[in-house]
This record gives structure tokens, sequence and C-alpha cells, in this order.
């Protein structure tokens, strides 16, 4: 039988918590969970040490990356891109929501928030194309289903013109695998993902779904000019998530029909307003991942331990070194030298 694969410390900006006392304390967070912010500048050096403020000793370089850059550094879900001289890309960071949380480690360590991070960005030219603030709800003001029967009765008001959703539910017995709805075109500059995360993670790490108890997370995904508005609103009123509620209330409204009034008339739902009130009271959340490689590691564990225990046992029965030889003849990579590197260092060993 396979081993249920351990969630990580952080996925995506989530720590799963069993401790019930912890979720009553903070049923409603809020964090960074996906940025993107290009510099028109080919000084790869500068940016990694004056706007990540890590050393660049520390990050493993390869001859590739996305969007056309034409090279990474990167120190695991820290990405650095860099383009061709003469291309006018620049400079490119991206930080995906594992990599938002490794990064708060670096932030605690100086002391610094994410707002500091945004106002060296902005001091040092950087344009904002993604933005990705999340939500996680563990008092689960309302059931995304319900939501989604609403929203099919007409019973939301957006500026939005188009929503899709998907979902499952098992062919044995019917149970549903659960609900996403998503509020807006996913090629736009803004759109809206609300999805239960519960059932998201216990398929993913194989949890019973009892185990993690109800959570739901809405997820506002902005690009291009809209994300870089919303970094300087930020920088204004140092309140993401009064942003965040702002940008929810401005493109999504659920009401209760009535027949006596008209539509636009119809009065916003309590569940809707008593979210929308409590979103705008959070203050940001930080959950600093220290297990940098983490990936590499779990890899290990679950696809090369059997083996590696297979011929350690046999080792023992015959009077042979085969691992240990295996082991030491082994030549690193440089990318592994690199995370050999971070694995025996500390966080205050890489800031700079």
């Amino acid at each position: 039988m396979t081993e249920p694969k351990n969630p990580p410390h952080a996925n995506r900006g989530v720590v799963i918590v069993k401790e019930k006392n912890e979720a009553a304390e903070k049923p409603l967070i809020s964090m960074v969970d996906y940025i993107r912010v290009s510099f028109k500048t080919h000084d790869v050096d500068h940016i990694i040490e004056n706007v990540l403020h890590i050393s660049k000793d520390f990050m493993a370089e390869k001859s590739s990356g996305f969007y056309g850059y034409v090279g990474t550094y990167e120190l695991d879900y820290i990405k650095v891109m860099y383009s061709a001289p003469g291309d006018n890309r620049g400079v490119l960071i991206e930080l995906s929501g594992q990599g938002c949380r490794q990064f708060e480690s670096f932030l605690k360590c100086r002391k610094k928030t994410w707002f500091d991070f945004f106002e060296d960005c902005l001091h040092n030219g950087g344009s904002f194309t993604r933005l990705d603030l999340a939500i996680d709800d563990k008092k689960t003001y309302f059931s995304i289903p319900e939501l989604l029967k609403k929203a099919q009765k007409g019973e939301c008001i957006s500026r939005f013109r188009k929503s899709d959703f998907n979902g499952s539910f098992s062919l044995a017995d019917g149970e549903t695998g659960g609900t996403t709805i998503y509020f807006g075109s996913k090629q736009s500059d803004a759109y809206l993902c609300f999805y239960e995360k519960n059932y998201e993670q216990a398929e993913k790490y194989d949890i019973p779904l009892e185990e993690l108890g109800d959570w739901n997370r809405y997820e506002l995904r902005l690009k291009n000019d809209r994300s870089q508005s919303a970094v300087n609103a930020l920088m204004k009123t140092k309140d993401l998530t009064l942003i965040a509620m702002q940008i929810i209330n401005n493109y999504v409204r659920f009401v209760d029909a009535d027949e006596n009034v008209t539509r636009e008339h119809w009065k916003t739902s309590l569940f809707w307003s008593e979210f929308i009130g409590d979103v705008g009271k959070l203050h940001l959340f930080m959950k600093p991942q220290k297990d940098l490689y983490q990936k590499s590691r779990n890899w290990l564990k679950n696809s090369c331990s059997p083996t590696m225990k297979m011929v350690l046992e046999a080792d023992k029965h015959l009077g042979r070194n085969d691992l240990s030889d295996m082991i030491l003849e082994a030549e690193l990579s440089d990318k592994q030298q690199k995370m050999l590197e971070v694995f025996t260092a500390d966080i205050s060993d890489m800031v700079v």
C-alpha cells in the first residue's frame, strides 16, 4: 500500500492546521499569493541584491527561462529571469505561491514586510505584471456549491460578463469532490476564483476530508495595469486586505431576489455583507517557509528510498557496500552543489 503523501509546511500560502484552537483564532486570513515584477535593466545582480536582498552565491543559474527570457537564477521557488543583451524585457522576478512563502522567510529575517519589498521594486523601476491575493476562510461564510446555485439563478450582480465553474463527483456513490467558480475570463486582466480548498488538499495529499474541516479559498488574480494599480493603492493605504475587499466588492455582489423591485435594487445577501465586512478588518498574514528544496527531499523519499532500502538490505545480507559506494562516487551537478549550500546555510547567511 502506498503511504499517504505528507503535506508540505506550506502550499500556495496555506498551512494545514489540525489544531482546532489555532483555526478558531484565525478563521480568515489574507496573503500575497503570486508576484511577477519586471525591471527595464540587464543588471540582474543589482536586482537580486537590492530588491530581493538575497546573495546570488546561493542561487543556481540555468540557461533557460519563460516568457522569452533566456536565463534564470533560482533559489527553489524564488526565480529571477534575465533577457538577452538588447532585449528590452530586462529582468523579471517571479514568486509562485510557494515562492511567496519562502521569500517571507527572508523578509522576516530582515524584519521587513511585503510593503518594504513593494517599495524596493518601485524604487528600482519595477512594473508589476501579476499580483495574486488569497483569502483563506475556515469559518466558511458560505458554501461554494450554494453560491454557484445562487449565481445560476441570477442572484449575483457583477461587472464581469462571464463566469465559469468546474467540479467533480464519484460515479460510485455520487459524492461531490469540490466546486470551483471563476468570475470573469482567465484571459482578462482581473478575475476571481472561489473554490473548496479542503477538497483540493484532501485529494492532493490523500488526507481524509474530515481532518481538514471546512476550508474555502478566494483568490484575486490581477495582471498588467490592474496589478500595477493595486500595488500603487497598497503603497498608499498599507492595507492589503482593504484593497482585496474593495476589489471583490467592486466586481461581485450577491443579492436576494425580490419580485417587487427591479434587479439592480435587490438587497445584498446577509452572508455576503458579513463576509465583506470581516474581510475589510483583516491584516496581512505571513507564514514563512524556511524549508527550501523540500520538493527534492520529498522526491527522494517517495521515489528513491524504497530502492535505496532494498540495496541496503542486500548489502547487509551479502556483506557488500554497494549503496555507500554509489553515494560516494556520485558527482553533484552545479545546481545540486548550490542546493547543498542552501541546505547547510541559515536564512541569515543568505540575506544581503
